[in-house]
């Protein structure tokens, strides 16, 4: 689907592109307005028209990831099925959208587990905290239902998050991805028959 930007959406949205490249290529705190404004072809006047600042520029990307990622997931939350089939969709679902916004999601890992960059505070736990939360009620919807073994909610809800975690974070590494969403589904798969209620 093609979308006609305006040409004032056009501008923004080369100012948020080319601030993610630098972010990404030289850091948050390297980076200068002039680099930005050069990358994207405008003067610095119009960044400050539609960001007023780096730091402007930067929860603006922040915060159009965060609203993307709760609609998008948001979508994924859907009470039909079994709950593994639930938790399947769930986490491939998230593979996607963590994977179609991988430059952004670089970003978001270099300001929170790298050092200290000068950049505005963003509460980026957020991302985090919904795929917990929505994990751990599918989950508990399982062991209620007996379709799970009556284990520990919370540990089954860590390893289904740490399996989607460890896969997710390999597609970050600047080689080719030792497991991808293939390797999710079966490592989900391993998880889930391990701790389904047998007869008898």
């Amino acid at each position: 689907m093609v979308v006609n930007l305006t040409s004032e959406e056009a501008v923004r949205e080369r100012l948020l592109r080319e601030a993610l490249i630098l972010f990404n290529t030289k850091g948050y705190a390297a980076t200068s307005v002039r680099e930005i404004v050069a990358a994207a072809g405008v003067s610095k006047p119009t960044l400050y028209y539609y960001f007023a600042s780096k730091e402007g520029i930067y929860l603006e990307l922040m915060a159009a990831t965060m609203a993307t990622f709760q609609a998008e997931v948001g979508q994924l939350i859907v009470p039909q099925g079994t709950a593994s089939q639930q938790l399947r969709r769930f986490a491939t679902g998230v593979f996607d959208i963590f994977t179609t916004h991988l430059e952004v999601v670089r970003l978001i890992y270099a300001i929170f587990f790298g050092p200290p960059q000068g950049a505005p505070y963003f509460r980026h736990e957020e991302f985090f905290d919904l795929m917990v939360q929505a994990v751990g009620e599918m989950v508990q919807d399982g062991i209620s239902s007996g379709e799970f073994r009556p284990v520990a909610a919370a540990d089954l809800t860590w390893a289904v998050i740490s399996c989607m975690n460890t896969v997710m974070e390999e597609q970050l590494c600047n080689q080719v991805p030792r497991m991808d969403r293939a390797g999710l589904e079966r490592m989900l798969t391993l998880i889930l028959e391990g701790i389904r209620q047998t007869e008898g």
